[in-house]
């Protein structure tokens, strides 16, 4: 796709609650560098305002709508859903609405972040440590940024100080480099874990020295793909993944029991998430931003539900990789499987039944507003927890990064994965599985336990594996005609068009 530089406009940063004791304190939006850093109290404020802008860029679906060229996700192209067709058919261009969401929030985020790390020094008045654990977020949520950033734009401008003026897009090499930079110091800056209110029950909010190492090996995973092509880099991913995975009692992580669990109301603080973004729609505003924004999201109920049962038909899950999808627990818990006419229980049908066709994902449906027993939603604002970094892609990771490491996969790299399809109700791995055959069976088990508007999309892994155009050769003759060609060898439509900020 063709790249323009584009300026950064970007308005004054404003932020809101998303969960009710930790964002209670008063986040800095605009922050004066001379006047605000002294004391612990005003470097909290510059890490909750922080944390908030960063979750502006996941209460609703339009940035998603950059990796709707995959394999898992499509949608209709009626109505204001032509931001994401245009991504699932290959016909996005820079004018394109939906993934603006997606820049303006990572360079709000980086913003504020540049301005946390070059000033935090200054707050004499708080101790090292609490000037580090500061720090240590700034960098952190940088490196989240420029990752999505790069990963869905390839050069990007690289601002690294607390202004945003125009300049010359970095490339992904540059970008990488400072992503490693940035993650080490967060590594070795952010704590273990935080106290209330920062930490709720044995829920971290804020991003820990965990959540930093296992950031680390995706980005070291991602280097080792297209277009970077390091692959050396599979060697570090896979020693920074089994780092979380030894140290998990330290962080508290691993799987919970059933999939399913992941996205009910009652879980949505859970030991599977290395980090998240955490939303609470009953909180009221503490700026004066009218419709509180930031406190709650649309990532549901009603985005992915159908327009049978008021939903808003926002995405759904193509065909062929539903049917590929392996039957079980998984995938009963990703996608619904049966559907209430006018949410009439009594008008029960399957998917072939509904306007488009197509089956719904199930994830982010379940909260306080959504009755299971007639799937009525009775608001279209909710509470859902986004996982930006789930346990499950830690082992996922260090299976993959394992095996290309060596000459094959270890027993390590069997238990990992193994891990991961047990708690699926899938049978383990067969032994004796070469290298590529393993890696494939890694990608595909990816695929189906991050199915859908997850922030572990597939559309990355098929980036970064230059399998764009062979995943989308398998498209059901049912689904909307592509209107690009992807292309593995060049890489056309691999990259999103730079968008047009006004």
């Amino acid at each position: 796709m063709k790249k323009y530089l584009i300026t950064l406009l970007i308005p004054t940063l404003f932020v809101s609650s998303c969960k009710k004791d930790f964002l209670k304190e008063d986040p800095k939006g605009s922050i004066t560098p001379q006047t605000f850093y002294k004391t612990a109290e005003d470097l909290n404020s510059a890490t909750l305002g922080i944390a908030l802008t960063y979750n502006l860029a996941w209460n609703q679906t339009g940035g998603l709508a950059t990796t709707f060229g995959s394999d898992d996700i499509t949608t209709h192209a009626g109505g204001n859903k032509m931001g994401f067709s245009n991504f699932d058919t290959f016909q996005a261009n820079s004018s394109n609405d939906r993934m603006a969401i997606w820049w303006n929030y990572f360079y709000k985020t980086i913003k504020s972040s540049n301005s946390l790390i070059e000033n935090y020094p200054k707050a004499t008045e708080a101790t090292e440590l609490q000037r580090n654990n500061s720090a240590g977020v700034g960098y952190f949520y940088r490196a989240m940024s420029y990752f999505f950033l790069t990963r869905t734009w390839g050069a990007v401008p690289m601002p690294l100080q607390p202004g945003l003026e125009p300049k010359s897009n970095a490339t992904p090499l540059e970008i990488y480099e400072v992503l490693i930079a940035d993650l080490q110091k967060a590594e070795s800056m952010l704590p273990d874990a935080w106290t209330a209110p920062r930490r709720q029950g044995s829920t971290d909010i804020l991003p820990t020295r965990g959540s930093a190492k296992a950031l680390l090996a995706n980005v070291y995973l991602t280097m080792a793909g297209w277009p970077l092509k390091q692959a050396d880099k599979y060697d570090l991913a896979a020693k920074k993944a089994k780092e979380v995975i030894d140290g998990k009692a330290t962080w508290g992580y691993g799987l919970v029991n059933g999939y399913a669990e992941l996205w009910d109301k009652d879980s949505r603080l859970n030991k599977e998430a290395v980090f998240a973004c955490y939303f609470n729609k009953n909180m009221p505003s503490i700026w004066d931003y009218g419709d509180n924004w930031g406190n709650g999201t649309q990532m549901g109920p009603p985005n992915f539900a159908p327009g049978e049962e008021g939903g808003w038909d926002e995405a759904f899950g193509e065909i062929a990789f539903y049917n590929k999808f392996p039957a079980g627990p998984r995938k009963d818990a990703t996608y619904q499987m049966v559907y209430f006419l006018g949410n009439d229980p009594a008008k029960a049908v399957d998917y072939t039944k509904l306007t488009h066709k197509h089956p719904y994902f199930l994830k982010y449906r379940d909260d306080e507003s959504y009755d299971p027993v007639t799937h009525k939603m009775n608001d279209w604002w909710g509470s859902a927890t986004v996982y930006m970094i789930r346990y499950a892609e830690v082992l996922l990771t260090y299976a993959e990064a394992k095996t290309m490491s060596s000459a094959g996969p270890d027993e390590t790299a069997y238990q990992a994965i193994n891990e991961v399809r047990n708690r699926a109700g899938l049978g383990e791995l067969p032994k004796g599985l070469n290298q590529a055959d393993f890696r494939k069976a890694v990608i595909a088990e990816k695929g189906w336990e991050f199915a859908g508007p997850e922030p572990a999309a597939r559309w990355f892994d098929l980036i970064r594996t230059e399998t764009v155009a062979k995943a989308a050769a398998d498209r059901d003759p049912s689904e909307l005609p592509l209107k690009g060609v992807p292309n593995d060898a060049t890489h056309e439509f691999y990259w999103s068009p730079l968008p047009i900020i006004k």
